[in-house]
Parts: structure tokens; sequence; C-alpha cells
């Protein structure tokens, strides 16, 4: 099995799990659309879970972005016993740091909720500061996990901090099954701090396996904790900055009409899917390989895996962006539009999500971009670039949000990471002297074509599966998008089979050996 063949085998496992988490994810934004809809009580509640995820999230991701190398590099030079070391004091330290943010949150939620959506009315500005003070405890779970997937994945275990999404999306759902008015959202609340502590919970056998056991130890002069502590803090600027982008959005979308921030969380939430899952698991896969090239100084290999992963990312994408900008209205009906979330809503959506899924590819690209100067221990480009993004950010959606309402704090969102991967790109070639970026780019094009190709071929069967299947039921309507949607992509890899596309190629071959086995 080739190098290429074992990333989409290892990637294609991931994602599938990664899949069946976020269709549960959608279940979950379903039901909070149906009990709650589009109104100012989902405001408030999307608002305060933000809260606590873009505090931790940050910490957590970059946790795992800045352990991996440093794990292997402490094992390749010291041993496996240096490394479990090193992974115990990393955990108490986090979570110590995760408490003393607990308090200061619970503290200061009166002061800083307010500031962050002051179009909201004073009674849902009340409600967000009570919800943010339930969630704030989610924090604690998320340096768990984050530590806990670091430690995996480090040693190329990445099933368990797969399950994550499925495990704590299940405990939310329950509780929003349980629930009947809009009284209730407190409820949500706490399954959601009971859902990111069962997350944590369900990676520990992994670990057991691993021979990690816990030691209540915590080495603030151990250097290679210094060395973390001093990468990491540029880390947690960049993937902060990351999620202050979703921040902006729901501050300007705040003194919009009613459910602006609503629709906005929707599109992202379907947005994410392509990048967030398939994205996320090809990087995923590659990062340790890419740590471990760095660690025993590679450079050869190293530039092929980040090359290959760039190639691999937008063959797998760009068809995925064309599908969500073409089918938009019909896939927000499909996943949302019940009970409570009406036909208003859905275009609300579904107006969002075509300007953000413009910029699926460069979402995809700019985490594993990130994770190219993460291997080599180089933290400060990613953190400027991303705090150059950011003010992008705030400049194109305060240009947009005018005269395009959610739809150009979308648009702005695509565009200021699209330039931020742009340089990135510049950053990265001016590192790695024998990085062809310009190969990166030539496979990126013909990708599109394949994919734009695809599209027009899947609008056309779209068309021809309504005329046979017409109607709004839900069984019809999945019939259309789902024949429209597998048309894309099946038009897209034979094209880039034939057109020569690496990634194209191999995937063809592979069906068609399956199909093969299939008949035998």
């Amino acid at each position: 099995m080739t190098a290429r063949q074992t990333v989409f085998r290892a990637a294609g496992i991931v994602s599938g799990l990664l899949v069946l988490s976020r269709l549960l994810g959608y279940v979950r934004e379903a039901l909070l659309a149906a009990r709650f809809g589009a109104t100012h009580v989902t405001d408030a509640y999307l608002v305060a879970q933000e809260v606590p995820l873009a505090l931790f999230a940050a910490i957590g991701t970059a946790l795992v972005m800045v352990f991996i190398p440093v794990y292997r590099e402490v094992v390749q030079k010291r041993g496996v016993d240096a490394g479990r070391r090193l992974a115990v004091t990393v955990l108490n330290a986090t979570l110590l740091l995760a408490v003393v943010l607990v308090f200061l949150g619970w503290a200061t939620a009166p002061f800083f909720v307010p500031r962050l959506v002051p179009g909201l009315p004073a009674h849902i500005l009340g409600l967000a500061v009570s919800l943010t003070r339930t969630m704030l405890p989610v924090m604690l779970f998320l340096g768990l996990s984050g530590v806990f997937a670091a430690v995996l994945n480090a040693n190329r275990f990445f099933i368990a901090p797969a399950l994550v999404g499925f495990v704590s999306n299940v405990v939310v759902i329950g509780a929003l099954l349980a629930v009947t008015g809009p009284q209730q959202i407190h409820w949500v609340a706490w399954a959601v701090v009971g859902g990111a502590a069962a997350a944590a919970l369900v990676q520990l056998p992994w670990l057991k396996r691993l021979g990690f056991s816990y030691q209540p130890s915590l080495d603030l002069k151990n250097p290679v904790l210094m060395q973390i502590g001093r990468l990491i803090l540029p880390v947690i600027v960049t993937t902060f900055a990351v999620q202050m982008q979703n921040v902006v959005d729901r501050f300007l979308a705040s003194n919009l009409v009613e459910g602006s921030i609503s629709a906005l969380n929707y599109a992202v939430r379907i947005n994410s899917l392509p990048y967030g899952v398939i994205g996320a698991a090809i990087s995923t896969v590659l990062y340790p390989g890419l740590a471990e090239h760095a660690a025993v100084g590679d450079e050869e290999a190293l530039q092929a895996t980040v090359s290959g992963g760039l190639r691999t990312l937008a063959f797998v994408l760009l068809p995925m962006s064309l599908g969500v900008v073409a089918f938009r209205e019909p896939i927000v009906q499909i996943v949302f539009q019940r009970g409570a979330f009406d036909p208003r809503a859905t275009a609300a959506t579904a107006y969002a999500l075509a300007y953000y899924a413009v910029g699926i590819l460069f979402f995809g690209w700019l985490d594993f971009v990130n994770r190219c100067f993460f291997v080599v221990q180089d933290t400060l480009t990613p953190m400027w670039i991303s705090l150059l993004m950011v003010l992008l950010n705030i400049g194109l959606n305060i240009a947009l949000v005018g005269s395009m309402a959610q739809g150009g704090l979308a648009l702005g969102t695509s565009l200021s990471t699209a330039i931020a991967v742009g340089l990135l790109l510049w950053q990265l070639k001016r590192r790695m002297k024998g990085f062809a970026v310009g190969r990166v780019a030539q496979a990126a094009a013909g990708n599109l074509a394949s994919a734009a190709a695809g599209t027009a071929v899947g609008l056309g069967v779209y068309h021809l599966a309504g005329g046979l299947f017409p109607g709004e039921r839900l069984a019809a309507q999945a019939f259309r998008l789902g024949s429209a949607l597998g048309t894309i992509v099946v038009v897209h890899v034979l094209l880039a089979a034939f057109l020569g596309n690496r990634e194209g190629a191999d995937l063809a071959a592979r069906l068609a050996l399956r199909l093969k086995r299939g008949k035998s």
C-alpha cells in the first residue's frame, strides 16, 4: 500500500467517525431549531456557548498542535517514559489554567457578555449571562480532551479523539428531546457540560492501553514544559483568532433583524462539514508524520507531505464547496426546516451559507498550513498572519454588512481567510525552498475545473430527478439532493483521473478494485 493510499485509508476511517459525529451534530442543531427556532432565545444560547468554546477550544487546539511535535522529539531523544511524564505535567498545568479561567469567567460574565452582543434586548442579555455561567465548566473538560487527543494522536491513535463529538452530541440530543419550551433552555446548557465530560472520559481506555496513568505532579520547572509554554502562546492567539471570526460575525449580526445570529450559526454548521470533518481528518492523519519528518530533519519527505496534503485537500474540498453553493437552499431545508424553523429562517440561513461555502477550501487549507509551521516549531508566523486575518475580517464585515446583511458577514470571513492562506503559503515557500507552490496551484485549478463540470451535471440531474420525484416530502427532497451531490463526486473523480490528477487517479483505481472484488 502506497503512502497516499495509507493516508486515504486512515483519513477515511477518521472522517467516517467524524461524519457520524457531525450528523448527530446536525440532529442536535435540527432539534434546537425545532424547539426554539431562529429567535432571541437561540441567539442568547449560541452566544453563551461561544464564550467557553472561544476561550478554551483555542487552548485545547493549541495543545494538540504544539504537544505532538514536542512529544515526538522527546520520545525520539529521551524515550517513551519521558514522553509520558511530559504528558502528565501538561495535563495538570492545563487543568490548573482551566480552573482559573472558569472562576474568572463566572465573575466577569455580566461585564463582557453584553459587550459581545450589544444589540440584544436587555432581558435576553440577562439570559445570555446566566447561560454563559452555566456552560463555563465546559472548559475543564475541553482541557482534558485536548491533552488526551494530543497524546493519542501523537501515538497514531485516531479513533478515540474522533469519538468525542459523537458522545457529547448524544448527551445534548437527549436533553433536547426532553425539553418542551423556551424556558427550559438551561437544561440544554447543562447537557452541554455533561456531554463535554463524557467526551473526555471516553478516551481513557485508549490511554490506558498506551500505558498512561495519572500522577498528581506538576513540574513547572521542566524545561520541555517551558518550551511548550513558549510555543503555545502564539498558537493560542492563532486558534483564538479563528474563533474570533465567529465572535465578530455575531457582534455585528446582533444589530440585524431577529434570528440573524442563529442564521449565521446554522450556516456555519453546514459549511463546516466538509473542512471540519473531511479536511480535518486528512490534516489529523498527516500531522504526526509531518512532526516525525521535522523531528528527524527529513526536509524532502516533509515538503512532499506538505504538497501532497494541500493537493489532497483541494481534490476533496473543491467539489464540496461548489456543491454547497449550488444546492444551499435544498440542503438547509432538509437539515433544518421543521417545527419553529420556517421558510424565512431557511432563506436567511441559505443566503449566509452561499458566501461561507465559497471559502471551504481556504478554511481547510488554513488549518493544514498552520500545522506545517507548528511542526517546525514556528508558531509566530501563523500568529501574526491570524491577527492580520481578524483585522481584515473586521474591516470587510463592516464594509459589507450594510448592503449584504448576514451574507456580507459570511463573505468577509471567507475573503479574509483566503488572504491569510495566501500569505501563509508565501511564507511557507520562503521557508521551504523546494516547496512547489506552483504545482499545488495548478492541481487546485484542475480540481476546480473538474468540480465545476461535475456541478453543472449535478444541477441537470437535480432538475431531472425533480420531474421523476416531485413534491416536498423529505424522502423526495433527499433523493433529488443525494442524486445531484453524488453526480458531482462521480464526475469530478472520473474527470480528475482522466486529466492525470494523482489523487483522482488513485481514488478511481481503489474504487474500481473494490467493484471488481464485489463482483468476484
